[in-house]
């Protein structure tokens, strides 16, 4: 989950001493995930985890869910225990033998014939216990089932209602965002800015040169070579702090630098100039980004 596969084979042939700073959080996530599945376990679900509160909020009574059909199982008389040869609908019992294995598979320990229960992590083990429970006293199934409360109580079938309806237009627009922004996205993303404490320095042929720092970040899994920075609509020259005019960005990784750009005096406006430099891999435009170019005051 924290690391790719291509570090972990690093940090593996390399040994775990030399890379503490991940060792250490490793090992933190380690025992804290075995004593959730050792111990914790299904008290995430009750205590820690959200979704059962976040039910009370979107369930209402013609959601579907994990249901005890209480109409069929209760009869007019309640439940009770299994007798071969007795007629149970004549004596007005339910369909529920009350055997309790409804109960006894549920991770959460709770019993789905009291309701809908924050608990309930709709993993249907209690609806396929129940299940061969009905088949071996030769009862129908879906005695417990995915029903809504309205099919339940009044055999209204499933329709999409209008709040269904919402909650499906929004999952395909937040579907269609994140596709949106997964497409849209920048292989490389750049970040220039100006030096901290740094104006502007006054050099031969009236040329004023600034400096800035770079950040690249890859976030594609190759490399991107010969990264080299230009300014567009503008005369003027970028110089890298390098003894090479490009530089490369290894995969899914950063590449930090300092650059220094040359103007003509005469072609700035005023004493702050926005200035537009378009990042190339090789001929390929990859990203652009904008800086304020500072020159001397005109009065």
């Amino acid at each position: 989950y924290l690391i790719g596969s291509d570090k972990l084979l690093g940090y593996i042939k390399e040994g775990p001493f030399e890379h503490l700073g991940t060792l250490i959080p490793l090992l933190i996530f380690t025992g804290i995930f075995y004593f959730v599945f050792s111990w914790f376990r299904e008290q995430v679900c009750i205590i820690a985890c959200p979704y059962g509160r976040l039910q009370g909020v979107l369930l209402d009574t013609k959601s579907i869910v994990v249901a005890y059909d209480h109409k069929r199982g209760e009869g007019e008389n309640g439940r009770k225990k299994w007798r071969k040869d007795e007629d149970r609908e004549a004596l007005g019992y339910g369909d529920c033998i009350d055997c309790l294995q409804c109960v006894h598979v549920c991770p959460t320990g709770i019993d789905i014939r009291n309701g809908t229960q924050l608990e309930c992590v709709n993993c249907t083990a209690c609806i396929d216990e129940c299940d061969t429970i009905m088949e071996k006293v030769g009862l129908p199934t879906g005695l417990i089932r995915y029903a809504s409360e309205a099919n339940i109580e009044d055999k209204e079938p499933f329709k999409l209602t209008a709040r269904l309806k919402g909650y499906i237009v929004v999952l395909i627009v937040l579907i269609g965002v994140l596709i949106a922004m997964l497409q849209l996205r920048n292989e490389l993303e750049a970040r220039v800015l100006r030096l901290p404490g740094q104006l502007y320095e006054h050099k031969e042929n009236n040329i004023i040169s600034n400096v800035f720092t770079y950040k690249l970040v890859n976030k594609t899994t190759e490399p991107v070579e010969d990264v080299s920075f230009k300014l567009k609509d503008i005369e003027g020259t970028v110089k890298l702090v390098s003894t090479e005019n490009t530089v490369t960005v290894p995969k899914q990784g950063l590449e930090e630098g300092t650059l220094f750009i040359e103007l003509d005096q005469s072609l700035l406006k005023g004493d702050k100039t926005e200035l537009t430099i378009e990042i190339y891999s090789k001929d390929k435009l990859i990203e652009t980004t904008k800086v304020n170019f500072l020159g001397p005051r005109s009065f």
